[in-house]
């Protein structure tokens, strides 16, 4: 056999080796992307909820000064324009509370959608990867035959 074709053909193992693993780091990018964004995620989730309770306690904090001021000022504070704005302070902190749940949710979402993509791109590299190496190793390897690297030497 020819010693040339012997080396055409450990190239062509180490091109596909080196394909195969191209796709694997590939894969392991999108990986790490996909745990970055489920912590990135995550994390504004965390703020989201934040959000909800600093309204809440915004809230509370409104209510109680218009209860008090109510008091000290000699009136009825479960009664009339005080009742009233008790209500109002109530039905905003609600809503603001309400939103910040809301944007929970749309964060989370989004964050389990992105992970996801980002885990299916990361499996259709290495698959990728793995087909590249195979059909590239095959039509090397094809390429080498052709040139008759193949065949015995006859002795004349």
């Amino acid at each position: 056999m020819n010693p040339f074709a012997i080396l055409a053909v450990v190239a062509a193992v180490g091109k596909a080796y080196s394909t195969y693993q191209a796709g694997m780091s590939q894969k392991a990018y999108y990986d790490a992307q996909a745990d970055q964004s489920r912590l990135r995620y995550k994390s504004e989730e965390i703020q989201a909820k934040e959000q909800g309770v600093e309204a809440l306690e915004e809230s509370n904090k409104i209510l109680s000064t218009i209860i008090a001021k109510g008091a000290s000022s000699g009136f009825l504070v479960s009664e009339g324009t005080n009742k009233l704005a008790q209500i109002i302070t109530v039905k905003s902190g609600i809503e603001d509370f309400n939103t910040a749940a809301l944007n929970q949710e749309v964060i989370q979402n989004l964050g389990i959608i992105e992970f996801g993509n980002l885990k299916a791109a990361g499996k259709q590299a290495a698959k990728a990867g793995i087909y590249q190496a195979i059909f590239g190793l095959g039509t090397d390897i094809g390429t080498v035959g052709l040139t008759g690297a193949f065949d015995k030497k006859k002795d004349s």
